[in-house]
């Protein structure tokens, strides 16, 4: 194995411990040591790999969140029309307070409001979120789809919040509103309108 593949699978290791850290103990308890540590390195090599314990932070979870987003965007893009929000529903229903992803998310938000670089790249990471799912929404004839995309992943990370919160909601027969919500209710007028 050469030194190139060794350093990258180092830093694989870095980022992983440094996401099994932000969950179990919080963005603001992990330390060079800690880190370290959990990924089998001298402290010396986590500042080797990132010049700070946040730069490594950051990376991290943005890693994760950005393969959230993608999971998301998978599973509305596999289907066509209400199909594909029903599995983007199912999606988040999949999320409990104790998944170590919902976790990780929760801790990136708050470090966001603190790390100004973790807020612009989340930003962008979202601004690539709802492009993606506007395309979507065009395609299948949604109104506005900018405009929808944008309420439609507030809609979600509301659902997300709540589906946290009180887990009963995530058996809850929400794809009739979210259908309505982006313009894609597949009911009949008079049907929709008797509920």
């Amino acid at each position: 194995m050469d030194s190139a593949t060794r350093g990258q699978q180092t830093r694989d290791r870095l980022l992983d411990a440094a996401v099994q850290l932000i969950v179990e103990e919080g963005w603001g308890a992990v330390t060079t040591r800690k880190m370290a540590e959990r990924a089998g390195v001298r402290p010396g090599v986590v500042h080797y790999h990132f010049d700070t314990v946040t730069d490594l932070l950051v990376e991290a979870s943005l890693d994760a969140t950005r393969r959230e987003l993608g999971k998301a965007l998978d599973a509305l893009q596999q289907q066509e029309g209400p199909a594909g929000l029903e599995e983007v529903l199912h999606t988040v229903g999949s999320y409990s307070s104790d998944d170590p992803i919902a976790v990780l998310l929760s801790e990136t938000l708050l470090a966001a409001t603190r790390i100004e670089k973790l807020r612009e790249q989340l930003s962008e990471l979202m601004r690539e979120w709802r492009a993606m799912t506007a395309g979507w929404l065009e395609a299948q004839g949604a109104p506005d789809p900018e405009a929808t995309a944008t309420v439609l992943g507030a809609a979600l990370d509301g659902l997300v919040l709540h589906c946290l919160l009180d887990p009963q909601l995530r058996t809850a027969p929400l794809t009739d509103p979210l259908e309505r919500l982006v313009g894609l209710d597949s009911r009949p007028v008079a049907e929709a309108a008797d509920g």
